[in-house]
């Protein structure tokens, strides 16, 4: 029994650290361009990785902004990228100004879709810097409980004098 605690509590940590170290998206980035055709690179960064795709809009294409219910928490705020071909999954703000920072990315893409001559827009995305700080906090918290019960499973009980 003595040794459950540490067996379990330790793996526990390396996970959680592992998640916050490579789980979270760093950033979005979606650049679009329209010259005979429109088309779009979108690229998604995290620690281990960027994956960037590369693709052609369909015809009457527009920068959508969706709202994902959660049951728990706020709602979340999708951008896509629909055309006659399908809808392309593009970002994902986050943060108190979400909405609105999803608006006006949505309106500078449309822009990009509208006129006749070529044009071209970016648009980057990252996440508050707030919620790394909250991630690493719970990391570091969870490591000061696992601390704290390694240290209270090495002190002794202390000895009952004789006769008492």
């Amino acid at each position: 029994m003595k040794y459950i605690i540490p067996l379990l509590l330790g793996p526990l940590l390396v996970a959680a650290f592992a998640v916050a170290y490579w789980g979270p998206v760093r950033g979005y980035s979606v650049e679009c361009r329209k010259d005979v055709q429109i088309t779009c690179a979108i690229e998604r960064e995290t620690s281990s990785a960027t994956t960037a795709h590369r693709f052609t809009l369909g015809s009457d294409p527009k920068a959508v902004v969706r709202l994902k219910d959660v049951r728990k928490g706020p709602d979340r705020i999708l951008l896509y990228l629909a055309s006659s071909a399908g809808d392309v999954f593009a970002a994902e703000f986050e943060g108190g100004s979400a909405r609105s920072e999803a608006e006006a990315a949505a309106a500078r893409l449309n822009g990009v879709f509208a006129p006749t001559q070529p044009s071209e827009a970016r648009v980057d995305v990252s996440p508050p810097a707030y919620l790394r700080w909250m991630l690493w906090g719970a990391v570091a918290f969870l490591a000061l409980l696992v601390l704290a019960a390694h240290r209270a499973m090495q002190t002794k009980p202390a000895a009952t004098p004789p006769g008492a």
